[in-house]
């Protein structure tokens, strides 16, 4: 059986103990290409970096208020059990 991994990246606000959720890494990288490119640079600068050809095995953490700039935060794809994490 062949193991698979998952990366998780988060923004920089975790260290501060707000509230957040994770994400699966395509639906973050989706939302900030409907961004415009400025807002994008910035909001990307706000998340450990990753490669996008990562996106599918990266669960990134977000607070709620980088969640509602990105208008994630209703959103369903929420992941609440990422399983393993490295």
């Amino acid at each position: 059986m062949k193991r698979q991994f998952l990366f998780e990246r988060e923004c920089i606000h975790r260290d501060h103990g707000v509230d957040g959720d994770s994400y699966n890494g395509m639906f973050f990288i989706q939302a900030l290409q409907r961004m415009h490119s400025e807002d994008a640079v910035q909001m990307a600068a706000k998340v450990s970096p990753f490669f996008w050809v990562d996106a599918p095995r990266v669960i990134v953490w977000l607070c709620k208020q980088c969640a509602t700039e990105l208008a994630l935060v209703d959103s369903p794809r929420v992941v609440r059990q990422a399983g393993r994490v490295a």
